[in-house]
């Protein structure tokens, strides 16, 4: 036996082609125990810890740091006596210390773009399958008994309480488009035609869209919210305990609500911003009252106002879907519910303009 180094908390000795690492006392604090070096011809490294009587951080810096140099130099480790469950520690470490400390500066980029792919994938994933279990739950019937009285609030919530607002942002539209219309009608001499225009702009695209932004900043941003704080106070863990489908105890009652107050919405957005183009234009033009108010009704169609009807539903289950998606799937903390507020309001308004965009195409192509 050949003694290599002996410290009051560790005697190295080699015996053969064995090298023994005989731990002592207490492995609390750090000391530089690696003042020798292991002889080449070692084959086997024993680690014996009969003595030692107390660990920390430094025995794992220790054992990983021996492991590594066996593993790099093929060499067997061997541990006797360890303390019970200690192998635990040791896994969690070799995980820790796998874990890159910086990525090259040349790479960043790239690392950055497939980052984004890859998010990108996995929640249009995520989100498709949300939507079919929506689709699949509204299928169902999945609107029960005590379902109807959690839809109650909803409809308050997404139809009266959001009036006034609704009332101001289509009047200041409707105003606006009148204003800027009859300037440049008033010098062909056809400014009678300012309320085709606002009426046509209104019911076909304007009132749809304009309430689908901001219920999207105001009840998606609610819904999303609310769940989200749910989320973070582990409640739907416990509705999940309970059996209870998420889906339909907390998605179905909100999107229902929301699906049918938009339409609600988008006809009172249709008429507020009608009136507000019309006390915008008349100081302006030589028409009266009546005359504008029947330009108005030769101008509209039942199916101007039947588009912007099926837009608003679409709107409406688009945002509530997409409000409660980001609410169940947002982490656990209170800055994650912001987050997850913040991303049901862009998520919201960009896909309700997608779809816009989507309906054009249709009924263009349909001659509608």
């Amino acid at each position: 036996m050949q003694e290599i180094f002996s410290s009051s908390i560790l005697h190295v000795y080699v015996e053969r082609d064995v090298i023994h690492f005989e731990c002592l006392g207490f492995w609390t604090i750090t000391q530089n125990i690696w003042s020798f070096r292991i002889p080449k011809n070692v084959t086997k490294i024993v680690i014996d810890a009969a003595k030692l009587q107390r660990i920390s951080s430094p025995f794992l810096v220790f054992f990983n740091h021996l492991k590594s140099w066996a593993v790099a130099n093929n060499v067997t480790l061997e541990t006797c006596h360890l303390p019970q469950n200690i192998e635990k520690f040791f896994d969690l470490s070799q995980i820790t210390a796998a874990i890159p400390v910086e990525t090259p500066l040349n790479c960043v980029f790239f690392a950055r773009i497939g980052k984004y792919v890859v998010d990108f994938y996995s929640n249009l994933k995520e989100g498709i399958l949300f939507f079919l279990s929506l689709f699949k739950a509204l299928a169902n019937g999945a609107i029960s008994k005590n379902n109807w009285k959690n839809l109650l609030p909803f409809l308050q919530q997404t139809g009266s309480d959001a009036l006034p607002i609704v009332a101001l942002i289509s009047a200041l539209v409707g105003l606006i488009m009148a204003f800027v219309s009859v300037v440049q009608l008033e010098r062909f001499g056809a400014s009678i035609y300012v309320a085709d225009l606002v009426a046509l702009a209104m019911t076909r695209e304007m009132g749809c869209l304009m309430t689908g932004v901001i219920m999207a900043g105001r009840t998606g941003a609610a819904f999303a919210a609310s769940i989200g704080s749910m989320q973070a106070n582990e409640e739907l863990d416990a509705l999940q305990t309970f059996g209870i489908d998420r889906i339909t105890h907390l998605v179905v009652p909100r999107v229902i609500a929301l699906a049918i107050m938009m339409p609600l919405l988008c006809i009172f957005s249709d008429l507020i911003g009608i009136v507000g183009g019309m006390v915008s234009s008349l100081p302006f033009t030589k028409n009266g009252l009546t005359q504008y108010l029947l330009q108005t009704k030769k101008a509209l169609e039942i199916s101007d106002v039947l588009i912007g009807l099926v837009k608003s539903i679409s709107f409406g289950v688009i945002i509530a879907g997409i409000g409660c998606y980001k609410g169940i799937f947002c982490g656990r903390s209170a800055a994650a519910v912001g987050k997850a507020t913040t991303s049901a309001v862009v998520h919201g308004i960009t896909w309700i303009i997608v779809a816009d965009a989507f309906f054009a195409i249709l009924f263009t192509a349909l001659n509608i």
